[in-house]
């Protein structure tokens, strides 16, 4: 009768980011891995980006945003690769993944073949999907910042 009584541990177990699967961890890398690259990518099409971001305001205004857009990709997919601040760097790629998959990519139209469309929509999934359920347990975050409780 140890499980009935309220003060034993595993009846108090917290449910937390640490008891995802491991199959949860394995994404969170592949997604932090896969903007990492693509922001890399945005690097060598600069001028491609700048274009597509001019058709819809003034050029004045986002003659820095390419670069901009590199740097927040390939320094927030490293911390969520990593699982560091992972929900910031979460929250800091949602406005570009966003403003991709409604501005810039539906420029192209809805079609089964617009592939950066789909790929826009299924990482902004991805990135909901993970400031909901946390880092995992194979993160810094979870190495870090946790409380381990004290065993003895």
């Amino acid at each position: 009768m140890a499980l009935s009584n309220p003060s034993h541990p595993a009846v108090h177990r917290a449910k937390n980011s640490a008891s995802n699967p491991v199959w949860m961890d394995a994404l969170r890398i592949l997604l932090g891995l896969f903007l990492f690259i693509k922001g890399v990518s945005f690097l060598s099409k600069t001028s491609d980006v700048y274009y597509l971001l001019s058709q819809q305001q003034s050029l004045g205004e986002l003659s820095k945003a390419p670069l901009f857009f590199s740097i927040v990709h390939m320094v927030g997919g490293l911390m969520i690769a990593f699982g560091a601040l992972t929900r910031l760097a979460l929250l800091c790629q949602m406005p570009i993944v966003f403003g991709a998959a409604l501005v810039v990519n539906p420029q192209q139209g809805f079609r089964t073949d617009n592939t950066e469309l789909w790929l826009s929509i299924l990482v902004l999934g991805l990135l909901l999907f993970f400031m909901i359920k946390g880092p995992g347990r194979h993160s810094i975050d979870n190495k870090v910042f946790r409380h381990q409780p004290d065993l003895s």
